[in-house]
């Protein structure tokens, strides 16, 4: 007997062409095609989508969901609110996001109408939507499931501690975020302890949630990838001395990243390899980012139709990631389409992979610097770091090994 599901996600999973809607994109698709399930599916809107995208995007979400609503997106809330709300309001910045009265009451009228065995909700910002619906319930209610994206207070607090230690003018975001991972403690561990079930991406994300609320039952289901979708293009296409790294340019952590490689580590490679060239690919780019493309042999791209080519031009991919969270899908992609990976540890956080054998990893500036320009000089290394970085995907992050984890925790007591 098939079971209902809904399933709310925080921006419509089609396309899948960036974090979160690769994940809930995916769900979506290995629950609908065992024939177990019957889904409604509740998400915002995406803020820059078209009538023709959302319809292209209602289409292909129509295949395995029996009801697909959109709800338009929030306006995005200005700075001047975010800091009068540090003042006005002890819930942290991620529970405000995204505020809608459209949101909460076609949920409540999906849960009347559908009747669903099992309520997942995709990232913590929209457990204010579920505690409200259910904050009064005394009667039976669907399996609550939480889909920790990040275990979001560790997050911050890895934003706080770097902006700490970068230096007094980087103090006024550091207090923002300490205000910010103390109140997301707060928050996250009453949204764990109101949740029946949580699932973590990696096992780090899990040791860190239970510290938050030692009776959660949570499941480890890290972030995957399609093998055919990333897959390596042939050897000619490389070129010897270009760089990538790919991301959404407006989020806080790739800023940092791309930052951090260029002030302090760019010109090093560049003294070693005077043509060596460095593209950061990927939307929305911050001004800080787009400065960057003044500096001799980077190249901003902005918003690209496909990242895929930029990283099979690719040399070496870059993960010079000093915060964040979670498995990032951007070191899947490089490792599945047999490149090159150079990471920070924070960059390779939540994936088992041996520095030396599938990927290399940088603790500072110097050796990040050394382990590019070595790089760049042996394209025997890079070669036998590649093929076993396909090797190590294929094995622990396809994701139709993964996706069937869903399975347990959805159906289990």
């Amino acid at each position: 007997m098939s079971r209902k599901i809904l399933i709310l996600t925080p921006q419509n999973p089609f396309p899948p062409d960036q974090g979160a809607p690769i994940r809930n994109y995916n769900f979506i698709k290995y629950l609908g095609a065992t024939g177990k399930y019957n889904i409604a599916l509740l998400t915002f809107a995406r803020p820059e989508e078209t009538s023709q995208s959302r319809e292209a995007s209602y289409i292909e979400l129509s295949k395995y969901c029996e009801r697909v609503e959109f709800v338009a997106h929030p306006p995005t809330r200005s700075k001047s609110r975010r800091v009068q709300s540090l003042a006005l309001n002890p819930l942290p910045d991620l529970a405000l996001r995204l505020a809608s009265p459209q949101f909460q009451e076609m949920l409540n009228h999906l849960v009347i109408e559908f009747k669903p065995d099992i309520l997942l909700c995709e990232a913590l910002e929209l457990a204010p939507f579920v505690r409200e619906l259910f904050k009064n319930s005394e009667t039976s209610h669907p399996k609550l499931v939480l889909d920790e994206h990040n275990a979001e207070y560790l997050l911050q607090k890895r934003a706080y501690e770097s902006d700490f230690k970068t230096g007094l003018r980087h103090y006024p975001t550091a207090l923002y975020s300490y205000i910010q991972t103390q109140r997301l403690s707060k928050y996250e561990s009453e949204a764990l302890h109101f949740f029946d079930a949580a699932i973590a991406v990696s096992d780090n994300d899990r040791k860190a949630l239970l510290k938050l609320n030692p009776n959660t039952h949570i499941k480890v289901i890290p972030n995957g990838i399609d093998l055919d979708e990333y897959a390596p293009d042939r050897a000619d296409a490389e070129l010897p001395d270009r760089l990538v790294f790919t991301g959404s340019m407006d989020f806080r952590p790739n800023v940092d990243a791309v930052l951090w490689f260029a002030n302090e580590i760019w010109d090093k490679i560049r003294l070693a390899r005077p043509e060596a060239t460095f593209f950061i690919v990927g939307r929305r780019p911050t001004p800080a980012v787009q400065a960057l493309a003044k500096l001799p042999g980077i190249t901003v791209t902005g918003t690209v139709p496909d990242a895929r080519p930029f990283v099979q031009e690719a040399a070496l991919y870059l993960v010079p990631m000093r915060m964040g969270g979670g498995v990032r899908f951007k070191v899947l992609e490089a490792l599945a389409m047999g490149k090159a990976v150079l990471t920070t540890p924070m960059g390779a956080d939540g994936i088992p992979v041996n520095s030396g054998k599938e990927v290399l990893i940088a603790n500072n500036s110097q050796e990040f610097s050394a382990a590019a320009i070595r790089l760049l000089q042996n394209p025997t290394l890079r070669k036998e770091l590649a093929d076993n970085g396909r090797t190590f995907v294929a094995e622990h992050f396809d994701w139709h090994k993964i996706t069937p984890l869903l399975d347990e925790i959805l159906c289990s007591r």
